[in-house]
């Protein structure tokens, strides 16, 4: 009979794998979620260790399951699907429309006249880019995240220079541009230090 922790370290690497394979990610994906090397989550699947109780957390949290089931024989709950996480992501994204639409509208029937309402579907842009960087942070790759980075960074300096009327207000997508030079730069770092 198998020891508590060989079992233990067997329903770990089991649900692990069948985690991950269910969120459509390979162990390198996986790896650069977590910071970690594919070596370890391969060794983790293989049943030939466990992480400490931390990357146990970080793990549950992005399958969004429990500690206890990635170590039960039998989990209780079945992780998120790409599916699942494709639709989510794209309910949150159209809840920012969504408000800007209620928006416009009340303050095209309600109020009209006192603001710029179709500005609201700007601003959205803004809210949207936010909602999808969360969401990209938890669920999605780089290029995802990198991509709503630079939504926000562009959308930013939009809603300000269709806001504000004030004078050479759109040097501010100079500073947008600068700001999406550096932004590129910290990712090509940051996926060089990965590798």
């Amino acid at each position: 009979m198998a020891d508590k922790e060989t079992i233990l370290r067997e329903n770990f690497g089991k649900n692990l794998a069948k985690y991950r394979k269910a969120a459509g990610l390979t162990q390198l994906q996986l790896a650069e979620k977590l910071n970690y090397t594919d070596k370890s989550i391969s060794k983790w699947e293989r049943g030939d260790g466990l992480p400490d109780v931390i990357m146990m957390s970080a793990i549950a949290e992005i399958f969004n399951v429990t500690i206890d089931d990635l170590l039960n024989e039998k989990p209780a709950k079945r992780p998120a699907t790409n599916h699942n996480k494709i639709m989510t992501t794209i309910i949150a994204a159209g809840g920012t429309w969504l408000v800007g639409l209620m928006l416009f509208v009340f303050f095209t029937v309600v109020i009209p006249g006192i603001f710029k309402e179709w500005l609201f579907f700007i601003y959205s842009i803004t809210a949207m880019a936010i909602v999808l960087i969360v969401f990209s942070s938890v669920w999605w790759g780089k290029l995802f995240r990198f991509l709503s980075v630079s939504l926000l960074i562009w959308s930013i300096p939009l809603c300000l220079v269709l806001s504000i009327p004030v004078p050479k207000i759109s040097l501010l997508f100079t500073v947008a541009g600068v700001v999406q030079v550096l932004t590129v730069f910290g990712f090509l770092i940051k996926k060089n230090k990965d590798n």
